[in-house]
């Protein structure tokens, strides 16, 4: 359920759906700070089952939390900072308890708490809340929050909630009526960027699917008039993804649904400009090498070996969109000076004279060059795997989602005994998935002069049990108390070459946590 609920935007209308699957009861109260508007309750009660418990939400400016009494006063609010600067010294939980001031001296009551919904219209009246953009607002979901796993203590689960019957693939007509819009342009895109202090895009170029249009954009602005120029219903590539959406992020009209983030790397995001539907993807998600391998990988044509001035293109140095450089300049910044001289030269109109050249000129050459081998790489890859598996990448966010409906249509579907999990015993499982381990014995270093090392690592273990097993059926079960203990399932593991489970050896020993 909490794969459910950890979303950006979450109709009231799912509440109730919760409610149905859970058994559980809402009583949501709906805050507004507008004085003109009296607070709301509605209530979602379960329709199919009995009420097993009843939880209250509060609900402001489309943020759910838990409406309950917190140990504070609206006093300690109002009155924080001097509160803070006579009291500094004092516990943070006795501050929050202050309720006066009598003869100059704060008075404090324990047994104070105050109704969730007072505390925040009280900093509302303050003014101590802030408006938090799209970009610190993924600052949040990745850097800021940390999940505090608690241990579990039983993994007894509803099947009815954790667990459902893979269902048979749907028709790529059915899938496309189920998205919200079908890409009917695709862009491949890069910016070039000054990284001296606040990193500035002061250039972008981009390029068609087929190639057709191939443009570039220069100037401060560089980023608004790339997102005025791109029809509706665009995707657009870029190779990381992460860095280059800080250029355009800020000048979205909207991001529609959750972004997608893993980790530090932003996967993608929806969302709209001016009324027109975009999509951005991260090309380094799909094919996760540098651009630079990506002719060796697909045989493209590299063109011109590229000696850039990097450190050259300053912010200083582009202010007010200047387009002239000081070749003398520029080659303090660079190490093959020749190569870089004999480049202004084969570049059309780059050089102005004898000692300048055309910043844009200069760095549009290699921004399209980058972007010409994204797209040649990138499609290539497309059509390869549209026609060995039928995908269509563009459909998909990452390799790893590309390669989970291959095997759903060649493995899971066809099998009729799998099935998808939720809530707990997923997130179980995924707390036992670890990385490989590499180590000697004792676990120690140790050098050997005289000695070769064996190397006893296996590899392929993976496919090799998908040959051996196929894959996992049927639900998860917990194991009972007995059973946890090593005599026992050792007792019960499954043969080097067994492949059905057999009497007592029903075990095999990569699938056992505990």
């Amino acid at each position: 359920m909490r794969e459910v609920i950890r979303v950006r935007d979450f109709p009231q209308s799912k509440v109730q759906e919760i409610s149905d699957a859970t058994g559980i009861a809402f009583n949501v109260t709906i805050g507004y700070f507008n004085d003109s508007r009296h607070n709301e309750i509605k209530r979602y009660i379960p329709k199919e089952c009995k009420t097993i418990r009843t939880i209250d939400l509060l609900l402001v400016e489309d943020h759910y939390m838990l409406n309950e009494r917190l140990p504070m006063t609206t006093y300690f609010v109002r009155n924080y900072k001097e509160i803070l600067k006579e009291c500094g010294g004092m516990n943070i939980e006795k501050q929050m308890k202050i309720y006066t001031k009598r003869e100059n001296k704060y008075v404090v009551r324990y047994d104070r708490t105050t109704p969730l919904w007072d505390v925040m219209k009280t900093l509302w009246e303050c003014k101590y809340f802030e408006p938090i953009s799209y970009g610190e607002l993924f600052t949040y979901t990745t850097d800021l929050y940390k999940q505090n796993l608690a241990p579990f203590k039983d993994l007894s689960y509803a099947p009815k909630y954790c667990v459902q019957l893979k269902k048979k693939a749907e028709s790529k007509e059915v899938n496309k009526a189920k998205c919200k819009f079908i890409p009917e342009h695709v862009f491949f895109a890069d910016f070039e960027c000054s990284t001296d202090g606040f990193h500035k895009a002061f250039n972008i170029c981009y390029d068609s699917e087929d190639g057709s249009v191939s443009e570039s954009i220069w100037g401060q602005n560089c980023a608004t008039e790339f997102l005025e120029r791109l029809p509706d219903k665009s995707l657009i590539y870029f190779h990381n993804l992460s860095y280059d959406i800080n250029f355009i992020l800020r000048h979205m009209t909207e991001v529609k649904g959750t972004p997608i983030i893993k980790g530090s790397r932003t996967m993608q995001i929806t969302g709209l400009y001016k009324g027109r539907a975009i999509i951005i993807k991260d090309s380094y998600s799909v094919i996760n090498k540098k651009l630079k391998l990506f002719p060796a990988m697909f045989n493209l044509q590299t063109g011109p070996k590229e000696v850039f001035p990097y450190n050259y293109y300053s912010s200083v140095l582009l202010a007010n969109d200047n387009r002239t450089g000081v070749i003398s300049e520029a080659c303090k910044f660079i190490r093959d000076a020749d190569t870089f001289m004999k480049n202004i030269d084969s570049i059309k109109g780059c050089r102005i004279d004898e000692n300048h050249f055309d910043l844009e000129k200069y760095s549009t050459f290699y921004c399209k060059q980058d972007v010409r081998i994204l797209r040649e790489g990138f499609v290539k890859f497309r059509n390869d795997i549209l026609k060995e598996f039928d995908l269509n990448v563009y459909d998909y966010v990452s390799i790893c989602s590309i390669a989970n409906k291959l095997f759903e249509n060649r493995v899971y579907f066809p099998n009729g005994n799998l099935y998808d999990l939720s809530n707990k015993p997923r997130e179980f499982i995924s707390r036992c998935i670890q990385g490989g381990r590499c180590m000697l014995s004792d676990n120690i270093k140790q050098k050997s002069k005289e000695k070769l090392i064996a190397d006893f690592d296996a590899v392929s273990l993976y496919p090799s049990a998908i040959a051996r097993l196929y894959t996992l059926e049927g639900i998860p079960k917990v194991m009972k108390k007995e059973m946890l203990s090593t005599e026992y399932l050792m007792r019960h593991l499954f043969d080097d070459d067994q492949k059905e489970p057999i009497g007592e050896k029903f075990m095999v020993w990569l699938l056992c946590s505990h």
